[in-house]
């Protein structure tokens, strides 16, 4: 099904603006980015910007949305089928994280962390609600890694605390996304990657495909 096909003229404009902005947003930041590199890069004039959002904020909240629901569908939906064992979906939620963070590298030459947890830390203080919109974000990805830590304990550490073991998967991959971007290194998502699967019990589960050949 093809969603966009779906869409009105507007909702289409919208999506645009919106995909524009988190873009420069994820590259630049907040502060570094002008309404008017917004609607360049969207294609569109600043009246049309404003047509759809309030404000500049209105618009960083819209774009913290696109990533959270990014993010969901493509690292922790399409890793939440439970047949599947636990380590499998913890390692390929690492692989993709990884895998975007590297192509973002070959890119544009550096890595840029996690847009959500960029814009919050830049916008905490003076937008209250982006922080508030990314909070319930990664409150969704924290029950989805206690899911995952729930299977592995069944197996592996009966008495463990699913609940205090996906609170640190995801404190883990919060470190992941901020020691990378700090060093401009993909691969050290990998290493929070493995910290985290020794973590659930399974430490020689292999990350990247090419690993799973030897």
């Amino acid at each position: 099904m093809n969603i966009a096909a779906q869409l009105t003229k507007g909702e289409r404009t919208r999506a645009n603006i919106v995909a524009a902005a988190a873009q420069l947003f994820w590259l630049r930041n907040f502060h570094g980015v002008s309404v008017d590199q917004v609607a360049e890069v969207a294609g569109v004039n600043k009246a049309t910007v404003y047509r759809y959002f309030s404000d500049k904020s209105d618009l960083a909240l819209a774009v913290v949305k696109y990533h959270g629901s990014f993010a969901t569908e493509m690292f922790f939906a399409a890793n939440s089928d439970r047949q599947v064992p636990p380590q499998i979906r913890l390692a390929s939620i690492i692989r993709a994280i990884y895998n975007t963070h590297n192509c973002m590298s070959d890119e544009h030459g550096d890595v840029f962390g996690c847009p959500m947890m960029g814009l919050a830390l830049e916008l905490g203080q003076e937008l209250p609600a982006v922080r508030t919109e990314a909070k319930v974000i990664f409150d969704a990805i924290e029950r989805q890694m206690t899911m995952i830590a729930k299977d592995a304990m069944e197996q592996t550490r009966g008495d463990a605390n699913p609940e205090a073991i996906g609170r640190t998967l995801t404190q883990l991959l919060h470190g992941a996304h901020a020691s990378s971007r700090l060093a401009s290194d993909a691969s050290l998502v990998l290493d929070a990657g493995r910290a985290a699967l020794s973590l659930i019990g399974f430490p020689d589960t292999p990350i990247l495909l090419e690993e799973l050949s030897k």
